[in-house]
């Protein structure tokens, strides 16, 4: 399937019913912030980093992998109701995919760890031999070390790196809820392998997907921002016929049952 007809899909599901899918990711924004405003209550700041950090964990994720759950569903042929932002907590889903979102948060902190802590380090040791050799004054020519080209340009470098990696895997374990979605027995590890599976030979074409979008996103900007919430609707449909049509390609050529 080309890119037109990906996004010529997700128009032809959400026809009829664009309404009710805005509105599951409007009140999925609200549950959201409201359960983001416990952890605000208590007055000590640690507590409330604690809360917050465990609310995301544990709580949060489910709502937004609910939306993935729905777009799967309408781009099948089905209508979104509102019962089914719900949906993690039923069927047996909520310890699977729980682990899958713990995974996803553990893989992008030791990401982030392993692309700037060299960074940092090499940061460091730039004020560290600049305090050395001025004999432990410090200066605006010592502090600029921290702003040298060498630094700004391996920061830009390790970003960009970072981003791409960082995109690539959380594609995979969005395929992976999806996986998980349509076959509840498979375990939380073949769930990313099929996902893998799934995206191997499809990068360009996903990442070709999603930057199709960008003028929409305009559009919706543009549209005092409530036309964003159309925007997303429209995308994660349209990732959604992705996934089915790239599982039907793999189930027809025998790699999947």
């Amino acid at each position: 399937m080309s890119l037109s007809e990906y996004r010529q899909r997700a128009k032809d599901r959400l026809n009829g019913q664009w309404g009710i899918n805005v509105g599951l990711i409007v009140v999925v924004g609200l549950l959201t912030g409201m359960i983001n405003t416990i952890s605000s209550m208590p007055n000590n700041e640690n507590l409330q980093l604690g809360i917050s950090f465990l609310l995301s964990i544990f709580v949060v994720f489910a709502f937004s992998y609910a939306l993935e759950y729905i777009s799967l569903y309408v781009v099948r042929g089905g209508r979104a109701e509102l019962g089914q932002i719900f949906v993690v907590f039923q069927q047996g889903y909520y310890v699977p995919l729980l682990l899958i979102n713990i995974i996803a948060q553990v893989v992008q902190y030791v990401l982030a760890a392993i692309f700037f802590i060299p960074l940092l380090l090499q940061a460091g040791s730039s004020v560290y031999i600049s305090l050395i050799s001025s004999g432990g004054v410090t200066s605006a020519q010592n502090a600029s070390t921290l702003l040298n080209i060498g630094v700004l340009g391996l920061y830009a470098i390790l970003t960009l790196a970072f981003l791409l990696v960082s995109t690539i895997i959380s594609i995979i374990f969005k395929f992976a809820i999806w996986v998980k979605f349509d076959y509840p027995d498979l375990s939380v590890g073949d769930c990313i392998k099929r996902a893998w599976l799934l995206l191997k030979d499809r990068w360009g074409k996903y990442i070709l997907l999603q930057l199709s979008f960008i003028g929409w996103y305009i559009l919706g900007l543009a549209a005092l921002i409530v036309g964003l919430f159309f925007v997303v609707a429209y995308v994660n449909t349209a990732s959604a016929a992705f996934y089915d049509q790239a599982l039907k390609e793999k189930i027809d050529q025998g790699e999947l049952a």
